[in-house]
């Protein structure tokens, strides 16, 4: 059974689409085609094939680059499609129209709460855009034959419709993992040689970008040399010349690194080096049962971590030990926490190790990929031959 997934805003290697989902789904005997944007951070694995989309250098190049999309899904003759992007909901209802075949929306976020954070939109047009959304779903998702959903919190909005959920929860079979490993990198917090904090992903306003900055100015009081490690793209881009002006006109140069987008393995290689991780998120709607996958790859790798305090984080940090839950836009209380880690290394010891078990035996992909692997094989068995 062939399948193709499609986006047109991730990346080839993608976490998700690619290192999770293909890979797994390829290991399981499927035939796996990913159709995403070209990327030089990774390479081919289990035998998935990928057909990589040129850059986009604007928005509207990429909404009109979603046709190419739909071209090239359409020649690869799928058993099943499963696309990833709110913009290809026309492309998998065109794909369901003209081809019969199984067709999965793969529904990575709260989409109509995600589209109110959007910083290039005005507020009144986002509200706009939310509500066009959800006219858009209603319309189109009756047409289409399952939804992936990630976190518990989605089945609300879809649940007259054939779901499965299958959480966004680490890989531990990652290449970068089994080469830390395999390198013989400490297991335990000792590996920075200076108080170090790390945070992965996009870096953005709403994900605690300048709550971050603000740790840092106020943790060189007690510990000068503190360095903070942001792993990944400034997004949107044009922040980034205001973080620079922040950074520099309170002398933090020695205490900021921006590393911008990296390799998934030099992701892990970074967490590694660091002391204690960081997922400062604002107490948004879009992020309330969000399930902050960098904070489960900081317990994967055995650093413990300062979270938001979501219902669902103050859950498991109290269920793990494994980091400590805070109000992240009270500065106070992120300071504190921050101090405590990196004042104690036995207690940062002790946290990843109980993360690493949490994650081992637990909030792990290899449960969520059979998943994955068992909603697919009920879609195409009934597919025409």
């Amino acid at each position: 059974m062939r399948i193709c997934m499609l986006s047109s805003v991730h990346l080839v290697y993608d976490p998700r689409i690619y290192q999770k989902e293909a890979r797994t789904l390829a290991r399981a005997g499927f035939d796996v085609v990913v159709i995403a944007r070209e990327d030089s951070a990774g390479e081919p694995a289990d035998g998935v094939r990928i057909l990589p989309l040129s850059a986009a250098r604007s928005r509207l190049r990429r909404m009109l680059g979603t046709l190419q999309v739909g071209y090239m899904a359409l020649r690869e003759r799928a058993d099943l499609y499963a696309f990833h992007d709110p913009e290809l909901i026309p492309i998998g209802i065109l794909l369901k129209l003209f081809t019969g075949r199984r067709v999965v929306y793969d529904i990575h976020e709260i989409v109509h709460q995600q589209i109110l954070t959007k910083e290039w939109l005005p507020r009144p047009l986002a509200r706009a855009a939310a509500t066009l959304y959800r006219l858009v779903e209603r319309t189109a998702l009756p047409l289409l034959d399952g939804l992936v959903l990630v976190v518990p919190g989605q089945v609300k909005y879809y649940s007259s419709y054939n779901t499965r959920t299958v959480r966004n929860f680490p890989l531990l079979t990652y290449a970068a993992m089994e080469a830390e490993a395999a390198a013989g990198v400490p297991s335990t917090p000792a590996a920075a040689d200076r108080p170090t904090l790390v945070y992965t992903g996009s870096v953005r306003r709403i994900r605690g970008l300048y709550e971050m900055l603000e740790l840092v100015d106020r943790l060189r009081r007690r510990l000068p040399d503190v360095l903070l490690r942001l792993v990944g793209p400034i997004v949107p881009a044009a922040e980034l010349a205001q973080v620079e002006q922040l950074i520099a006109s309170r002398q933090m140069g020695a205490n900021v690194e921006l590393f911008g987008r990296v390799s998934h393995r030099e992701v892990h290689h970074q967490i590694v080096r660091a002391d204690v991780g960081l997922a400062l998120i604002h107490p948004d709607p879009t992020y309330r049962d969000a399930l902050f996958v960098k904070a489960f790859e900081y317990m994967m790798m055995g650093r413990p971590f300062v979270v938001s305090n979501t219902p669902q984080w103050e859950e498991i940090t109290a269920a793990t030990g494994s980091g400590l839950a805070v109000d992240p836009l009270d500065a106070d209380a992120v300071e504190a926490a921050a101090l405590q880690l990196l004042a104690d290394p036995g207690l940062r010891r002790d946290m990843g190790q109980r993360g690493r078990e949490a994650v081992a035996s637990k909030y792990n992909w290899g449960v969520e990929g059979e998943k994955l692997i068992s909603f697919f094989r009920e879609l195409t068995t009934a597919v025409p031959a």
